[in-house]
């Protein structure tokens, strides 16, 4: 079958022709790309067409780093983002413990203190007067702190006397001992309490995240999640069910499971793949876990928790590179993104490559560390989306002075650093539109003084979309294939309402997606919609 999109302004994302007005697909892949009268010539009675006045087409856009499926997990638990006290948290979740049978756990993310107007962290007993019969287990919206009740503490035996797991830490009342409710960075204690999610419910998640990313434009995810996800998926794909393409890094057990199995890097099917073995440097900002050359803003014994050393580190990439995967590496805080850098250098004068590795998050960098980083062909895989919620919390805890190197991705690019952007989801709403406008209303988005280093340089939209299409393209090992509108190239289509390019980002809230196509399929389309005509010769 043939489909021809016509009158629309078609942002095609390729250097050598930018802008048309038409494009044929034919089976799975762009035909051609031009004016009308190009298209209209190509046409037969195979073909069926759309015209789509006022509407903007890009390449399909890319969530370059997601935890997809936990976003579709979310979606049927409690969710605490955007609520802006504690009270408003546990309102929510006094309406889930209403619903749930007693002794069943309740669970669910999203609660940022540093939103509250109680100004302090959330503790055991302030989930103990919702119920007494519900274990309860909140992670934080960074996903690097949980806050528990003391039915979980007491289900987990976290007792006074309970060590700090490896790489974390149980928070303890300074007077009693007690633990407070909050537990940072390793959480196997309570989460192994947890009953398993079986495999049919990983796949009522995966289908819900699915058809929320498709309904925002997105047609690929960079998504971090483990083997049992990635077998999920695999199943959704083989029973065709799969409609969005899934480009999987996995964790080094994941990937060391995955050798006796038919997984392997650049996996052979069209939308599920692997090639990235993710790791991780630090923690988070919001937990103060980023991990720091010098110690956070009024606690100077505070830098941070690194999650390996550098000679660790170090051999976790090496053991990468000798199966053929790239590595990205989860670094928020400079110091954690330096000793990314220097481990990877180490680790290539072993194995030369080529790669294609990236680094995730590098929300605050030194600029001593910029050659390297440009050297090494390292891409930086941020979340602009970032800059509406940690403003703030980041201006408190690194200062005003550090933070002039604070989410810069302007910086990054301007050193010749590929940068591709993605949503963190569930951290954070998986639309790629509120990344991309808050990248472009970086002004806007300061509201204080002393966040006035937010101002600093922003990416324009061209570059913006690059970072949502072709540069995920490139890190996932398919730019041949996807990232820009071309003749040869894998149908993956966003088509938008109005032409982002003509309104202003602040006008955005109200901009829809009309059709999601991948692989040539229209796999969403706004209802109602003018059904495909077919043309007639």
């Amino acid at each position: 079958m043939k489909l021809a999109l016509f009158s629309a302004t078609i942002y095609t994302g390729s250097q050598h022709s930018l802008w048309a007005e038409a494009l044929l697909i034919e089976d799975n892949r762009i035909a051609a790309v031009g004016n009308t009268a190009d298209i209209e010539q190509l046409m037969d009675s195979r073909t069926r067409f759309l015209s789509l006045p006022g509407r903007l087409i890009t390449p399909g856009l890319v969530d370059g780093h997601c935890h997809f499926v936990n976003q579709g997990v979310l979606l049927q638990r409690v969710d605490l983002r955007g609520t802006v006290s504690l009270g408003s948290c546990q309102e929510k979740i006094s309406q889930t413990v209403k619903a749930t049978a007693p002794g069943d756990w309740i669970v669910g993310r999203g609660w940022d203190q540093h939103r509250w107007p109680e100004g302090r962290e959330p503790t055991a007993k302030d989930l103990d007067a919702l119920t007494p019969d519900h274990p309860i287990m909140m992670t934080r919206v960074c996903g690097h702190s949980i806050w528990v009740n003391s039915l979980a503490l007491s289900i987990a035996g976290i007792t006074a006397d309970t060590p700090d797991p490896p790489g974390g830490y149980i928070e303890k009342d300074p007077a009693t001992n007690e633990p407070t409710g909050i537990i940072r960075e390793s959480f196997e204690m309570i989460t192994s309490c947890l009953p398993c999610m079986k495999p049919e419910n990983m796949r009522k998640a995966a289908l819900a995240a699915q058809k929320e990313a498709l309904s925002l434009g997105i047609t690929a995810v960079h998504t971090c999640e483990g083997l049992p996800e990635w077998q999920v998926l695999s199943q959704m794909e083989t029973d065709g069910h799969l409609k969005i393409r899934v480009y999987h890094l996995l964790h080094p057990e994941d990937v060391e499971a995955a050798d006796a199995g038919d997984i392997h890097p650049d996996f052979p099917r069209d939308h599920l793949w692997f090639n990235h073995v993710k790791l991780y440097a630090d923690g988070s900002l919001g937990s103060g876990t980023a991990y720091l050359h010098a110690p956070y803003e009024g606690e100077p014994d505070n830098c941070g928790i690194p999650f390996l050393s550098l000679s660790q580190l170090q051999e976790k990439i090496e053991y990468a590179y000798g199966r053929n995967c790239n590595v990205a590496i989860h670094a928020i805080g400079d110091r954690a993104v330096t000793n990314c850098l220097q481990a990877i250098g180490n680790a290539r004068s072993k194995y030369p490559g080529p790669h294609r590795d990236r680094i995730e998050h590098v929300q605050l960098f030194r600029p001593d560390d910029l050659e390297l980083f440009r050297k090494l062909e390292i891409t930086a895989s941020v979340q602009p989306v970032f800059l509406l919620s940690d403003k703030e919390v980041a201006t408190l805890k690194w200062g005003r002075q550090r933070c002039r190197y604070a989410y810069a991705w302007k910086t990054l690019l301007d050193d010749g650093i590929r940068i591709q952007f993605g949503s963190d989801a569930p951290v954070e709403p998986i639309n790629p539109l509120l990344g991309i406008q808050a990248e472009l209303q970086r002004s806007a988005v300061s509201s204080r003084k002393s966040d006035d280093w937010v101002t600093h340089g922003s990416l324009t939209l061209p570059e913006c979309i690059s970072a949502c299409t072709l540069q995920p393209a490139w890190t996932s090992n398919r730019e041949n294939d996807l990232g820009t509108i071309e003749p040869g190239k894998l149908a993956d289509l966003t088509v938008f309402h109005q032409n982002l390019f003509q309104v202003p980002a602040a006008g955005w809230h109200d901009i829809e997606v009309d059709l999601t196509i991948v692989n040539g399929e229209i796999v969403f389309q706004k209802a109602p919609y003018p059904a495909l005509r077919k043309i007639t010769i």
